[in-house]
């Protein structure tokens, strides 16, 4: 289960994996324990809890109107998967994870997305793997 909540120190936005007792805020490096920490939103989805994240970040760390569903004003698709689509990948570089998505995103702002929220990691300089 993934919870979107907000740093006590730099009051941003991040997800934590509350299967962890602890955590570290991607902003500012702080370690919280995410038993103690206030969930703004859980889901057993890491993709609804990066796009909540993102809300919270957008909307000053208030989560009104947000149910689990955000979409982009003009968009009328849902948001590409891309915790599903990296799961596929498993070990992965800047091309391959450009030839998943085919087009229908940037690579590089993907990946930074799902680095932001703590879905991928770093393995070796430029190879990622789901966290």
């Amino acid at each position: 289960m993934y919870a979107a909540v907000v740093c006590p120190r730099c009051r941003k936005g991040f997800a934590v994996d509350l299967e962890h007792r602890t955590s570290s805020c991607p902003h500012c490096g702080r370690q919280v324990r995410t038993g103690r920490m206030r969930a703004r939103f859980t889901s057993p989805s890491a993709v609804l809890t990066a796009q909540a994240v993102a809300e919270l970040n957008r909307g000053g760390r208030a989560l009104k109107g947000f149910h689990g569903k955000v979409v982009e004003e003009g968009e009328t698709a849902p948001p590409l998967p891309l915790e599903e689509l990296v799961k596929g990948l498993g070990e992965f570089d800047v091309r391959g994870l450009e030839a998943a998505l085919r087009g229908r995103m940037d690579a590089e702002e993907a990946l930074r997305r799902l680095l932001a929220v703590g879905m991928v990691y770093e393995v070796s300089p430029g190879r990622y793997r789901m966290a």
